[in-house]
Parts: C-alpha cells; sequence; structure tokens
C-alpha cells in the first residue's frame, strides 16, 4: 500500500496546558449522507481523544447530529469498549445516526440556539466535532460562535466527509474513493453482462450515480476502461449541459461500431436551460424547499429505447454507493481515519472555526497530509469537475480524470462475515438520562 496519512494540522495558536483550568468535554456527531468510512472518522476520534485523556474530559456523541443536540439524545462514549471501536471500523450507515436537519437562522428561531447553548452548557461541552459535509460545516460554525456570544467558548472543528467530492480546496473528500471504487466495480460487472447478452438482448445500459451538481461519482464509472480499455461508454457529469440529439447521435454510432452503449449519469443532469432531467420529489418546509434528485438514467433509458426501437436498462445505485463497507477502498478509509485524528488534533491546538483537509504531498508514491482550512472559506465553495478531465463533446473523460481516479480506489480492507454475510449488525449505544426539559427540534 503506497498510501500515506500525515496528519499536521496548521496552527497559529499554541496547546492548551493541562492543569489551566478543569478538562471540558468533547461531543461528536455525524450529519448529511453517510459513507462507507464515516464511522471509521468516529472511530478516530474517540480513541485519539481516549490518548489525551488528561487533556480532554468525557467525550459524548449526539444520536441524529445536531437533531440530537437539541433534543438530548447523547451518548457517553468514556467507557466505549475496544471491540465497539474495532466495530465502528467497519461498520455501515453511520452509528450515531446522521441527520437531515439544520438549524434555522438564529433570527427565525432563537430557540434551537439557546437550547444547544443550554445542553452545552449542562454537559460541560468544550470541543464540538462535526462529522459532514459543506451545509454540516455552517451549522457547526453557528454553534460555535453563539456559544460564544454568549458566556460559553466552543472550539468547533468540522471532520470532513461526503461521497460528492465537492469539499473544495480539499484534494479529494473521505468517503468518495469508496463510493467510486464500488461504482466502478459494479458497472464493469454490468457492462460484462451487457457484453455477453447484446446481440440477442439490451443493446444500452446506463447507471445513474448520486451528485447534485457534481460529477465526480459519475466520473467513476470510466475507471473500467482500466479493464475494457474499448468499451462503447458514456459519461454524462452533471458539469455539462445535456444535448438530447448528440447524446442520441453519440449512442448510435457506439452501437453501430460495437453492438452496444453503456452509460453513467449524474442524478443532477441539467438541460441548458437549467432544468433537471427528472426530479424525485420537491418537499415544501417553512423555511426552503427541498429537491430531491432521481430518474435521470430512467429518463435517458426511454428515451433510447423509443428512439431506437431497442431493449434497455437502467440501475439506480441509490444508497448502495454510499454504504457498502464490505468493499471499500483501502486509501479511502485511511483518509476518513486521519480526518477523525487531524480534527482532534485541531482542538488540541486550540483551533476554532477550521477544517481538516487533505493536501497531496506526493503523486508517486500516492502519499498526503492534513492541513486546517477556515470553515466559513471553505463551506461556501464547491469543488467541481475541471474541464481537463472531460472531453470536447462533455460525454467522456480524459486520461488527467483516470490519473486523478486512480489511486483513491486502491487496496481493500476486509470485514468479518457471519452466515455468509458482512457481520454488520447494529450496534446498540444507550443515551445518558436526561436532565434537562424536553424539547422538540421538528414539529
Amino acid at each position: 500500500m503506497n498510501a500515506h496519512n500525515s496528519n499536521a494540522p496548521s496552527s497559529q495558536k499554541k496547546p492548551h496546558k493541562t492543569g489551566q483550568q478543569p478538562a471540558k468535554n468533547v461531543l461528536y456527531a455525524q450529519a448529511g449522507g453517510v459513507t462507507a468510512v464515516i464511522n471509521a472518522s468516529a472511530a478516530a476520534v474517540i480513541e485519539t481523544v481516549q490518548q489525551h485523556s488528561d487533556f480532554f474530559g468525557k467525550t459524548y456523541a449526539a444520536l441524529n447530529g445536531i437533531k440530537g443536540v437539541l433534543e438530548e439524545e447523547l451518548v457517553d462514549l468514556s467507557d466505549i469498549s475496544q471491540a465497539t471501536l474495532e466495530k465502528l471500523k467497519f461498520q455501515p450507515g453511520a452509528a450515531f445516526k446522521a441527520c437531515r436537519f439544520d438549524l434555522d437562522p438564529l433570527d427565525h428561531n432563537p430557540a434551537q440556539y439557546e437550547r444547544v447553548l443550554e445542553v452545552f452548557k449542562r454537559y460541560e461541552i468544550g470541543y464540538f466535532l462535526y462529522n459532514g459535509g459543506n451545509g454540516s460545516m455552517v451549522t457547526a460554525q453557528k454553534v460555535a460562535d453563539y456559544c460564544g456570544q454568549h458566556g460559553h467558548p466552543v472550539i468547533c472543528v468540522g471532520v470532513p466527509k461526503t461521497i460528492d467530492n465537492d469539499l473544495d480546496l480539499s484534494h479529494c473528500s473521505p468517503g468518495f474513493g469508496s463510493a467510486a471504487k464500488y461504482l466502478a466495480t459494479s458497472f464493469l460487472e454490468a457492462t460484462q453482462d451487457i457484453i455477453s447478452m447484446h446481440e440477442t438482448s439490451t443493446k444500452f445500459f446506463i447507471m445513474e450515480t448520486m451528485g447534485r451538481n457534481t460529477g465526480w461519482l459519475t466520473l467513476s464509472a470510466a475507471l473500467i476502461k482500466d479493464i475494457i480499455p474499448d468499451v462503447p461508454l458514456i459519461i454524462l457529469p452533471a458539469e455539462r449541459a445535456f444535448n438530447e440529439d448528440a447524446f442520441l447521435q453519440k449512442v448510435e454510432a457506439l452501437i453501430t461500431e460495437k453492438g452496444y452503449c453503456v452509460c453513467a449519469v449524474s442524478e443532477g443532469l441539467q438541460t441548458a436551460n437549467g432544468e433537471y432531467i427528472s426530479i424525485a420529489s420537491i418537499e415544501h418546509t417553512h423555511e426552503r424547499d427541498y429537491i430531491q434528485l432521481g430518474g435521470a438514467g430512467t429518463t435517458l433509458s426511454h428515451i433510447v429505447a423509443q428512439h431506437f426501437k431497442r431493449k434497455t436498462h437502467c440501475a439506480i445505485p441509490d444508497y448502495l454507493q454510499r454504504s457498502a463497507s464490505h468493499l471499500v477502498s483501502e486509501v479511502d478509509w485511511q483518509m476518513a481515519y486521519g480526518a477523525g485524528k487531524a480534527a482532534v488534533k485541531a482542538a488540541l491546538e486550540g483551533l476554532h472555526g477550521v477544517l481538516p483537509i487533505i493536501e497531496l504531498t506526493s503523486i508517486e508514491p500516492f502519499t498526503w497530509r492534513y492541513k486546517t482550512v477556515d470553515l466559513n472559506v471553505v463551506a461556501n465553495l464547491e469543488k467541481t469537475v475541471p474541464d481537463a478531465f472531460l472531453t470536447e463533446d462533455g460525454m467522456d473523460v480524459t486520461e488527467a480524470a483516470l490519473e486523478y481516479l486512480r489511486p483513491l480506489i486502491q487496496g481493500e480492507r476486509s470485514v468479518p462475515f457471519k452466515k455468509g454475510l458482512p457481520d454488520s449488525r447494529l450496534i446498540e449505544f444507550t443515551t445518558v438520562d436526561q436532565q434537562l426539559t424536553p424539547f422538540t427540534a421538528i414539529k
């Protein structure tokens, strides 16, 4: 394994000296969509805090992210067993229940912020580590700022994760490499199925990947070129507007040449007019509308079937691509574990409002380190697929894209099996007895 993780958060502040003040407690929480390695970050946070028991007090985890903070659904991790920590390292999903919930603006709902402050004071929280994507980082910063302005300073550090790979400034996002490995593997196997059947059956196969505004996951399907170099492939990332005529012309050319065509498409594919190819649903709330994407692959499959009068098939991996802990990338796992470790080290240094990001130090061998950046800076940015990674027609990838992707999917991490299935039985956590007045986050 050529991957190397050198945790070196940048800092302009010195660590607090033990004994200067009573040890403050740590609160960790998970937010947003899960990754196959998010619990590796959780394990790293817990283990690294344990290694500095002279500096930190108790370690708590909130169930359901910031919602769990509001509702005082907390787990005391001070005595977590080594067996549970080891299990965390390959557990799918979010062991502490990630949430799709954001705080309202302060002027719209001050009660939420008052409640967070109340919880933090009662449990003597001095360090808040929030494991999430860009939106979660904004929430973490808001919480810590409010507490500090009201007499209870909290060191807030983000723990990065997202399968979408849209975390800017960072070479990549922990969680992406494993999702890319799973998608590329599944796409390769499905392509070999089409190769064996296309002469008398399906001529066109399409796989839809997650990615609202970015096509990183879609690009990962192109890694099958390393196994089938001449594969008749179309890649449709969210960054390029969809042109139906050009798409159909390329499908026809590839089927004519090879007898079949395979395609990967981003769920967020839009037309030149900025309209999504497909929207699954729109959820209306009092603060905002949430658009749930999905169906782009099915839409394009129908278009091809109707236009060419040929059999097509569509696969939508959906949750599968982000929860496949049986096929994680070892490089990605190391990055996720390192992210948790780097976040705690930043807290040790007294850094507030920062996020550890991955800085590439060498291409061959593939090595990296962590450095910290300001949360407010990175939260307002989005890493999109660069033009240099796409061909001129926007429907295939360049060698530069493959060179970027390859190192991120390297290595396998075995998981224990039980009765033929991954032994990922749920980890049961017992919440602390609530001390405060009940609070309902979602009404």
